[in-house]
């Protein structure tokens, strides 16, 4: 009996000490798992507050530390702050970090972005800790401050009567002191309107302009001087050499009154509509859709209709005509609507020449982007959306855009006839002649299709 006691009590105290020391691991294993938990979320805050610092460094421009690093970046290149080994101290944070950039291309719906990435890794004692960030950033993300109805690099002028003036969402006038017409120039002698001329607007001139030398009756806003030049670029001209299209018949009236665009890439070689009274469905389903051309004729009464709750975008190469009547999008809405035009041809919109004819009675409801072709509107031509070129913009007879921007910051947008704008104008050079109406209508600002 004792002898099995003591085997008890013995196999009782061997159990005993085996769990206190089992006991002991556990809450060494613990408590280690709790510094080192400590020490990686300490590590994380301090990598996510320097990512965000550095984010928020680039963003003041004006005062940033970082932008230089940034600005010589080329595509493919990186560079670390402040060095590959080194690490910068955060005593508030009891760490260090250091801050790795790289600069990408990324393409997103065929337009190369420019993709600024940033790893942080933040340091606490032993540990470290990574986080990424990235950032679009560059011209490659097209969004302009308009905020004046007019703006022209080199020249203001013209023999003929315009009109500029500001309206907001009501239709109820903006006070003159509260709409802008923007000139980067100081030369009084590229700015020059007729004395019919009426800028409801006031007049900002480039920097260490001489106020008195444009000052008019007709200005109503008067005359001030910006502190700096603006500066607008052109956006990124979409690429979808990369994409997969699949490629689809090429339409005649004859062939089919409707496409529908099952694929998210459509390549046709033509589409051409130039006789009869013809309608072309083209249905986008229920996402949005890219259909490639190498060629859109549309004249003479034929239109192409759009159905689906996707957007469409037409990308086309070399050759696009719209005369006579000729309707894309009439029933539709504009922000349905993208014309990318590649071609380096004149787009016209009369019925006279071959490229694009936006002439008597046609009309575009949507917005169009020519990478580098001269836009012309002529007769009654329309269109309902923004215009973006490299090139000129000539708009003659009664022709018309309602759009956030007739945007052609490297070229001349010249008016003639009777033409109405609803939206503002970007402008190298702007020139007057005929009855132009400029109505500036901050609506708009906030719906560009790029």
């Amino acid at each position: 009996m004792g002898k099995y006691a003591i085997l008890i009590v013995s196999a009782l105290i061997f159990s005993m000490i085996t769990y206190s020391h089992g006991l002991k691991n556990a809450l060494l294993i613990s408590n280690t798992r709790t510094v080192q938990s400590f020490s990686e979320n300490q590590a994380h805050n301090i990598a996510q507050s320097a990512v965000m610092a550095a984010v928020y460094d680039l963003r003041n421009t004006d005062n940033s530390s970082l932008s230089g690093i940034v600005e010589n970046l080329e595509v493919g290149g990186s560079q670390y702050y402040p060095s590959i080994n080194d690490f910068e101290a955060w005593p508030e944070l009891e760490g260090e970090y250091n801050l790795l950039f790289k600069k990408t291309v990324r393409t997103i719906n065929g337009i190369p972005k420019e993709l600024l990435q940033i790893e942080s890794t933040g340091r606490f004692e032993d540990t470290n800790y990574t986080v990424k960030l990235g950032l679009w950033f560059g011209s490659s993300m097209w969004n302009p401050d308009i905020y004046q109805a007019l703006h022209a690099e080199n020249q203001i002028s013209g023999s003929g009567t315009i009109e500029v003036k500001c309206e907001d969402e009501y239709g109820d006038p903006i006070d003159a002191s509260d709409c802008f017409v923007t000139f980067n120039s100081i030369d009084q002698n590229q700015f020059g309107l007729n004395s019919n001329s009426t800028l409801d607007a006031k007049l900002s001139i480039g920097p260490e302009g001489d106020i008195s030398q444009f000052e008019a009756d007709n200005i109503k806003g008067g005359v001030d001087v910006m502190p700096k030049e603006l500066d607008y670029p052109m956006p990124i001209f979409p690429n979808y050499d990369s994409e997969v299209f699949v490629d689809y018949p090429d339409y005649t009236p004859n062939s089919t009154t409707n496409i529908n665009l099952e694929n998210d890439y459509t390549r046709i070689s033509e589409i051409l509509m130039t006789r009869g009274n013809n309608t072309l469905t083209i249905n986008t389903g229920s996402k949005d859709k890219v259909l490639r051309l190498n060629r859109l004729d549309l004249q003479s009464q034929n239109q192409i209709k759009i159905e689906g709750e996707g957007k469409l975008t037409l990308y086309i190469d070399n050759k696009l005509e719209m005369t006579a009547g000729a309707k894309i999008n009439e029933d539709g809405e504009s922000n349905q609507l993208m014309v990318y035009f590649k071609g380096n041809q004149e787009v016209e919109i009369d019925d006279e020449i071959e490229t694009i004819d936006f002439g008597a009675r046609t009309l575009l409801n949507g917005s169009i982007f020519a990478e580098h072709a001269n836009i012309k509107m002529r007769g009654s031509g329309g269109i309902q959306g923004d215009i973006i070129t490299g090139g000129n913009v000539e708009m003659d007879g009664t022709s018309s855009a309602v759009s956030r921007v007739v945007y052609a910051p490297n070229g001349t947008v010249e008016t003639k006839g009777t033409v109405d704008i609803r939206g503002a104008v970007i402008s190298h050079n702007y020139i007057a002649s005929g009855t132009t109406t400029l109505t500036y209508d901050p609506e708009f600002m906030s719906n560009c299709q790029i």
